[in-house]
Parts: structure tokens; sequence; C-alpha cells
């Protein structure tokens, strides 16, 4: 039992079944856990609950086959409708979402999305079933401030840039000079460097 596939179903079957054993089991007491579904998820909370207080530290070792089995029965259930209840969880209350019939299914299975919501309003907390999603705005907000660094690396790269575009031009210029004021020096030299006497011969 310690094949990745059924490490892998006890891991996310932990992270989805978000209410504890007493937490559930007061839950499917409750009348209105069963005013959805046709009874199978309220027998698959007490089933929960079984495993949940069976190996309340988790250990992979001391689950059996029908355990993992059941685990398996949930993951897949709770995988189907959570995406479903994402949408809900935006675009309803608190209140609204209590009395919705999919919340009453999902309790039943170990997942409270009212337990989600209340975390995910409440500063500094999220949810671990929601660990993975990426949050729009603090993805725009993070992407923002890349651009305005990614655009002060470029300006500071321009700046150097002309600073050394007018460096070398300066640096152009000077040489220039220095190159206009030694040509005479050079002519001077030549006409020193000239014997007198060649004019003499010359002139004679």
């Amino acid at each position: 039992m310690s094949d990745k596939s059924t490490t892998e179903i006890i891991r996310t079957f932990h992270e989805q079944v978000n209410l504890t054993a007493d937490e559930l089991e007061k839950w499917l007491d409750n009348p209105n856990s069963r005013k959805a579904g046709t009874g199978v998820g309220h027998d698959s909370g007490r089933r929960i609950v079984q495993i949940l207080r069976k190996n309340p530290k988790k250990d992979e070792a001391k689950y059996d086959e029908d355990d993992i089995a059941h685990m398996r029965k949930v993951v897949a259930y709770n995988g189907r409708h959570l995406a479903q209840e994402d949408h809900l969880k935006d675009t309803k209350t608190i209140e609204e979402l209590e009395k919705a019939k999919s919340t009453i299914s999902l309790r039943n299975w170990g997942h409270d999305p009212v337990k989600v919501k209340k975390e995910e309003d409440s500063p500094g907390k999220a949810s671990i079933v929601q660990k993975g999603k990426k949050q729009p705005g603090a993805e725009t907000g993070a992407k923002r401030k890349r651009d305005e660094e990614e655009e002060e690396e470029e300006e500071e790269e321009s700046s150097v840039e002309r600073t050394l575009r007018e460096g070398d031009t300066a640096n152009g210029k000077a040489t220039g000079r220095n190159k206009r004021r030694a040509a005479p020096k050079g002519r001077n030299e030549t006409q020193e460097g000239v014997d007198p006497g060649q004019f003499d011969a010359k002139q004679a």
C-alpha cells in the first residue's frame, strides 16, 4: 500500500476533507444533511468519520484496502464537484451558500465549502484545498510590479548608454581638436628638420 497511486489518494483525501471527525458527525446528525442526495452521501460521511477516527495521525500503513477504496470514491466525487463549487463561492454570499444543495452534498462527503469561504475571506488565511489556486488580483499585481521593475532597468540601461555615447562623443571631439593642434606642430618640426644649407645651395 505504499505505491504512488495510494499515497496520492491519501494525500488528496485529507486535502479535500476539511471537516474533523467530530464536525462531520455533528453535521450528519443534523436533519439538514438529508435535504440533498439519495442517502449515498450520508452513508459515505459515516464511513469518512470512521476513517478519520481510526487513523488520526494519517499513517499510511494503518489504512486497509477498504479504507483506500472509500478514499478513492471520496476523491472522485469531490474532484467532480469542487470546480463547480469554486464558482458558487465567488458568486454567492455565505448565507446563500449555506442553503445550496451542493453545499449539503459536499458536506456529507467531508468537504465544507462554507468553511473554505470563511477562511478565504479572513485576512492572512488560506484553505489547504485552495493553496494551489492562483489569485487573479495577486497575479496582476505581481505582473505589474515586474513590468515596473523591467521599465526601470530599461531606463537605467538607456541612461548608461546615453552617458557612454556622450562620453565617446566628447572624447572624439577632444581627440579631433588635439589632432588639429598637433598638425602645425608637425609641419614646424619638419621645417626645423630641414638643413638651411639646402636653400643656400638652391639659391646659388
